[in-house]
């Protein structure tokens, strides 16, 4: 009889994208799943249930019949660091085992991806903005990450806001003219900006779709605007400062400092990536990079240290070809 291959399970739960990974304790990834928003505070619980429970059994589909999955970490937007009991019976309740389980903040996996846990800083402007700082003692400080009702500052559901806004005082004459307006009408099929109000306010116009209309409106301007550059300038700033605040409050002096920035505003928006880098060199010596591996590899790398193995530089490698290579096959 063959032995029962034992598996580990990490879920990055973001704010507008799900992944899952299964992967063996010697990092070889086996499967490869993707979903939409996870989102703990910003979605309908039951919702979030229901996406966290396709992912699972998307990759057990595809693992082979004698297995064993003993830990799984679950990584979700809307937690600060480690879930409270409450939330991991919310969350988790009935899908995964309760003492194989660890739910952390999708901050906690994106440092762990991003530094392999060594000092540092983490940057993640996406959907929202959050920053976190490990100190020389892997103690962590975390800023940021409330969500829009509270303005996550920069974030592209920001970014979304501040655009309509601008439209609309486009509109109104109280503000510069600018083809937001004219790009908002187009990508709605609207006669004028009025036309959005129905679009947004309705209930399935949730906050991962501002944040993907901050795309949407970058891509189509091409910077060719000045008020939407003058707004994506304005994000780096307030991104950077967030950060510059957070590497204070956690006292960490280590030059060149090493700063990793994940999300879609820091990645793809020329102007915002660039103020923000602008702004902290002008503070701070700085190494800025993006981090070295995928988000889900961090929650993977959270299930295999609980499961007492040692992470090393041939197992991280192992993890990130393979993983690529599994997510390649799953998309033909």
């Amino acid at each position: 009889m063959d032995d029962v291959l034992k598996l580990v399970i990490g879920i990055d739960g973001g704010a507008t994208y799900s992944h899952g990974v299964a992967a063996t304790l010697d990092g070889r990834v086996l499967a490869v799943t993707h979903s939409n928003s996870m989102n703990f505070t910003g979605s309908y619980q039951k919702e979030v249930r229901r996406r966290m429970n396709e992912l699972v059994r998307e990759l057990e589909l595809q693992l082979p019949f004698s297995n064993e999955i003993i830990h799984y970490t679950v990584s979700a937007a809307g937690i600060f660091n480690e879930a409270t009991v409450d939330q991991k019976e919310k969350l988790c309740g009935k899908i995964y085992p309760w003492k194989q389980t660890r739910l952390v903040g999708d901050g906690v996996a994106g440092y762990q991806a991003a530094t392999l846990g060594k000092p540092g800083v983490l940057v993640i402007c996406g959907t929202g903005t959050s920053v976190i700082v490990g100190d020389l003692e892997s103690k962590f400080t975390h800023l940021g990450g409330w969500g829009p009702l509270l303005e996550d500052k920069g974030s592209a559901y920001w970014i979304a806001v501040k655009a309509i806004r601008a439209a609309i005082d486009d509109f109104e004459n109280t503000g510069k003219e600018t083809a937001i307006t004219s790009t908002l009408c187009e990508l709605y099929e609207i006669k004028n900006i009025q036309g959005i109000v129905p679009i947004i306010y309705h209930p399935e116009f949730t906050r991962d779709k501002f944040a993907i209309l901050a795309a949407r409106i970058d891509k189509a301007l091409d910077g060719k605007d000045k008020v939407f550059q003058n707004i994506c300038e304005e994000a780096g700033k307030e991104v950077a400062k967030l950060t510059m605040k957070t590497v204070e409050k956690a006292k960490l002096d280590i030059s060149p400092l090493p700063i990793f920035f994940s999300g879609g505003v820091l990645t793809y928006n020329h102007y915002a990536q660039k103020s923000f880098e602008d702004t902290l060199r002008d503070r701070f010596h700085i190494m800025l990079s993006q981090p070295k591996l995928p988000t889900v590899l961090g929650s993977v790398i959270i299930a295999l240290k609980d499961s007492g193995v040692t992470i090393d530089s041939d197992l991280v490698a192992q993890l990130n070809k393979s993983y690529f290579e599994v997510d390649e096959l799953s998309k033909t």
